[in-house]
């Protein structure tokens, strides 16, 4: 049974699987919002039975794993998707801390924006709770694009990005959307 994870030999290489499609994956999101930290090894995408996609922290050595959802054994879409999703986590790996509303934000405006571009399909988010992170990180990337890259100047990981780093950054970020980017998600 070919699955996600299955590569065939082609012309001139293999076909890519959800493993080589990570690393596209990665390159365009470190293009976009800066390197990884790199203390952080990326072990690699696992399926796990959780009802949703998580990064994992295995023991105590700054591994981190992707799981992904049984449901995307045999679809590339769908685990393209999640693994775009939790690759934004894997860039501002914080050891299990909690994600703020912009980190969840950007990772699912970034999968969306991922998968439309480069053919993985055409997502609607379903969870209000991802759909209002979301809108809310787009309205300050319409104020500033490059929002992110300057957040991350001051403070890397950018859940740990404070309302004041954000308004000191742009002063035209209201500091009720920047209270609201700065909760626990």
């Amino acid at each position: 049974m070919t699955t996600i994870f299955n590569s065939t030999s082609i012309l001139n290489g293999h076909s890519w699987t959800i493993v080589t499609i990570f690393g596209h994956i990665l390159l365009d999101a470190q293009e976009k919002y800066g390197e990884r930290d790199k203390s952080y090894t990326i072990l690699g995408i696992e399926i796990d039975d959780l009802d949703y996609p998580q990064i994992w922290y295995p023991g105590n050595r700054k591994d981190i794993v992707i799981q992904i959802t049984k449901d995307c054994i045999n679809c590339m879409n769908q685990a393209v998707y999640q693994v775009a999703h939790e690759t934004i986590h894997c860039i501002f790996a914080t050891q299990g801390q909690p994600a703020t509303v912009l980190e969840e934000g950007l990772a699912t405006h970034f999968a969306l924006e991922y998968c439309k571009n480069n053919g993985y399909g055409n997502w609607e988010i379903e969870n209000k709770k991802y759909e209002t992170a979301m809108s809310l990180v787009e309205q300050i990337l319409r104020i500033d694009p490059e929002i992110i890259l300057k957040i991350r100047d001051i403070q890397p990981t950018i859940s740990l990005a404070t309302k004041q780093d954000i308004i000191e950054i742009n002063s035209n970020i209201s500091d009720e959307l920047a209270e609201r980017l700065t909760q626990i998600f």
